[in-house]
This record gives C-alpha cells, structure tokens and sequence, in this order.
C-alpha cells in the first residue's frame, strides 16, 4: 500500500487473551485474510484505468490535502456491524479523537459499546490501553506513522479500519486493490458539502468515501463494506472537527501506566482467533 510494505496488509482479524481483556469481548474488527493478487505496479495501472475521472481527480485531491499536513486532530463517530454465530448482524457504537503528528506521533482515545481503548505511538513505542479493563500492552515500534502501521497490521494482526487515511501517501494505500470508481454526485454531510466516491476492491472490500468540497477537500465520511463475508458487514465513521493546527506536546503520545494497571502481552497474528465482523480494508 505505500513504499514501506504496506502492499502486503489486506483484511485481518485479532483477537486473543490480550484484545479480548482490553476491549472487554469481541474484537474491533475482522475478515477474512487475503493473498496479495499481483504486483504494486500492475494494480497501480490497472486502478488508473478503471476509476472514473472525477472520482480519481477528487481522491488524489483529498490525498495530497491530507498528506500535506503536518499534524492534525479530527472526531469520529461511527459504528461496526458483528455478526454473530446465528448469523443476525448487529451495530456496535464507537467515537473517538485522533491526534497525528507527522512523521512520528499517533494517538487515538476511542469509547464504544465495548470498551474504552486509547492508543499510544511516540516514534519508539507502540502501547494500548484498555481503561476499563485496567490493563495494557507495549511494544517496540518503527520511527514512522506509517511504518508502525504496516508492522502492526503485518505483525500484530492489528489494523484500525481507515488507518489508510493516516500515512503519507492515502492515495495509493485507497487504491491498492481498486478494480472499480464512480463519481456519484454531490451531496451533504453534517451540513458540509460534500463530493460522494464510491469503490470496488478486487478483494472483496466496497467503500465510500464522501470529501468535502472547497479548499479544504477533507474526508468527512468512509464507509467500508466486506461484501464477501457473510452479512455484508459495514464499518462507517464521520469525521468532524478538523483542526488542522492542534496545539500537541510530546506528552500526548507517551503513554504512562495507571496505578495498578495490569502489563499483557501481544500476540502474533498466527496465535489468534477471530470472529467474522465488518470494516478492515
């Protein structure tokens, strides 16, 4: 997905002792891991050629916007369908502020339905933290943003849905394995106009994206759907409050443990199990 092996992450599941104690039940999110259909270069080409010419002009628009900024926080508000073993899906709610500050500082502080979760990147270390759970994991991690993503997702099985969004280069982590983009017309959202994109992946992901219109063409809803899992299930978020001059320290990613915290370990990908649920792209 970018120049520093993100190619290799697709949909994943985690779960195990660890997220099942931090997050209180189930995982964030899951699928179905994929193998990688071709080369960079080959979908690359073959993304260009199918994308229909506003979209791709409105994608790349955002892209270049995003990866501009130095440092931004955003809210998001969204929800993640599970379905569970009867097959009857269910919507899980979740809001959360994200702080990013470029090349190496990533935060996240997220409560839902099932727990109260905060990330913690610093340019050396990778930590999660279940508040209500008291409990928490760390991990040594690359120097960059995106580094730390791919060797999460590669490593620890563990990809936030709509992490593209946060590297350097979202326009070609988006487009890895798009086979299909529609412009489908403007439209509002949150009382923000907005330009509406739609895309098909060639493994087995459909999202939405809905961009702002104006000079500042942020991203202000992403929808992302695992149409071959059983279900169909969705991950979709609003992203509002965009500040992109946030006043952030070096204290707001370091991460220190509470009193009486209990330490856990990560596990590796190949330990885990997983239940089937919606939103990893």
């Amino acid at each position: 997905m970018t120049d520093t092996g993100s190619s290799g992450r697709s949909r994943k599941r985690w779960c195990g002792p660890l997220l099942a104690l931090l997050l209180g039940a189930t995982p964030l999110l899951g699928g179905a891991q994929q193998e990688k259909a071709s080369t960079e270069s080959t979908k690359a080409t073959e993304s260009a050629a199918r994308i229909d010419p506003q979209a791709q002009r409105i994608l790349r628009q955002m892209s270049d916007f995003l990866a501009a900024q130095r440092e931004f926080s955003v809210r998001t508000e969204g929800t993640l369908d599970e379905v569970l073993d009867s097959g009857q899906k269910v919507q899980m709610q979740r809001a959360g502020d994200v702080r990013l500050q470029r090349p190496n500082r990533l935060r996240v502080d997220r409560t839902g339905d099932l727990a109260k979760l905060h990330l913690f990147y610093d340019g050396r270390q990778l930590t999660l933290h279940g508040e209500r759970a008291n409990a928490y994991a760390t991990t040594p991690a690359p120097s960059t943003v995106d580094a730390m993503v791919d060797m999460a997702s590669q490593r620890l099985g563990l990809e936030p849905p709509g992490s593209d969004l946060l590297l350097s280069n979202p326009y070609a982590a988006l487009t890895e394995a798009v086979c299909s983009g529609s412009y489908l017309g403007r439209s509002m959202v949150d009382g923000v106009p907005v330009h509406h994109l739609a895309f098909r992946n060639s493994d087995g992901v459909d999202w939405e994206l809905w961009v702002e219109d104006g000079p500042r063409p942020l991203p202000r809803k992403y929808v992302i759907t695992s149409r071959d899992l059983p279900g169909a299930p969705q991950y979709s978020v609003s992203l509002s409050d965009w500040n992109l001059s946030p006043r952030l320290t070096p204290d707001q990613f370091q991460f220190t443990p509470p009193r009486d915290a209990v330490r856990l370990s990560f596990l590796a990908p190949d330990s885990q199990g997983g239940a089937q649920q919606g939103g990893s792209k």
